[in-house]
């Protein structure tokens, strides 16, 4: 495998990340609260528009991550840590405690229960995930009766398709890296597959979800292997925003390409803006938005469920909650993780 690429650019991913993930908090209390998701110039709601932004910065970092990688191992090892050690903890939290503490049996009862482990296992598996699937039994009977029942942790579901994109990311630059024609397959077919799905009315998830959140990663990966054509140079970067700017107005048109138009719109503006400027409040201090994608969703449900204290005021308090809940997630389990990656590269530079 080839190694070979740009020296590290600085960027403002991060702080993207963690307005994205704040702009999911936001869109998703209206929809566990009973209300309509606010959208995005009437085409996407805020959640769906921040799942686009962060599929399209995951494309391009781990397409990096890849180049970087010694081995297909070392890439896999490396995407291993960063997602499941803190979705194992996580989902302890909102099995265990939530579901032990708020569901129908008893705590002891519950949390030593064969369909306690069986769920962890199968969340853990990316099966049942965010609990779409999962019986209200796997639960504990955890949100039952509330305003949006049967659903504890519903923003988890995302995660499959994350690791469906890794897959076929490794598989295009290994076996079909020649004009990154792999990539360039990956992106037509998720396009075309989305065109299809909105032609023929096609709503089952496994194929929309799959061509929706493929798109931006595949141009996220795409704006990776060609940086070095784009980067440090204006005028293309003039040219991307105003083709970015182009497509977003057009995205207003009732035409069929209307929700291709405006991720890939969402993506380019994603990625343009992330590069163009420098994050110098939070880049490499701490990064919390995976924390708040994993935790805030069970965090929102019992905060509008069981305290009773209106729409706004049980947004702001599930925000703060949530932070700390990320804070503790990255300096105690994350951040910790990442260490083992970059520890391990030192040793074989050292060797």
């Amino acid at each position: 495998m080839t190694t070979n690429y740009s020296a590290k650019h600085d960027n403002s991913f991060d702080i993207i990340r963690l307005l994205a993930a704040v702009a999911v908090i936001y869109s998703h209390h209206f929809a566990l609260s009973g209300f309509s998701e606010p959208q995005v110039l009437g085409l996407e709601s805020f959640g769906t528009t921040a799942v686009i932004i962060f599929f399209s910065i995951s494309g391009y970092l781990i397409a990096q991550s890849y180049q970087r990688s010694s081995s297909d191992f070392e890439y896999a090892r490396k995407r291993f840590l960063r997602v499941y050690p803190g979705l194992a903890v996580c989902l302890v939290f909102t099995i265990y405690i939530c579901g032990g503490l708020l569901g129908s049996e008893s705590f002891l009862h519950w949390v030593t229960s064969w369909d306690a482990l069986k769920t962890w296992l199968r969340v853990m598996g990316l099966t049942g995930i965010g609990f779409v699937g999962v019986t209200p039994e796997g639960m504990n009977n955890f949100t039952n009766g509330y305003i949006y029942p049967n659903t504890m942790n519903g923003s988890l579901w995302t995660l499959f398709f994350e690791v469906f994109d890794y897959i076929v990311l490794a598989f295009c630059l290994k076996w079909f890296s020649r004009y990154n024609a792999g990539l360039w397959i990956f992106l037509v077919g998720s396009v075309v597959l989305q065109l299809l799905c909105l032609h023929f009315g096609i709503t089952k998830l496994a194929l929309v979800a799959t061509s929706h959140f493929s798109i931006p990663f595949a141009v996220g990966a795409l704006f990776c292997v060609y940086r070095d054509r784009w980067i440090n140079n204006p005028k293309v970067k003039v040219v991307l925003l105003v083709v970015a700017l182009i497509a977003l107005l057009l995205s207003g048109l009732d035409v069929i390409l209307v929700k291709t138009l405006y991720t890939v719109a969402v993506c380019y503006l994603t990625l343009l803006i992330g590069i163009s400027f420098r994050d110098r409040l939070i880049k490499g201090r701490f990064d919390f938005s995976y924390g708040i994608y994993i935790y805030a969703f069970p965090v929102q449900q019992i905060a509008i469920n069981e305290l009773g204290i209106g729409f706004w005021s049980s947004m702001l308090l599930s925000l703060l909650v949530t932070l700390v809940m990320a804070a503790l997630s990255w300096f105690l389990i994350e951040k910790p993780m990442i260490g083992r990656k970059k520890s391990r590269v030192l040793v074989r530079a050292t060797e």
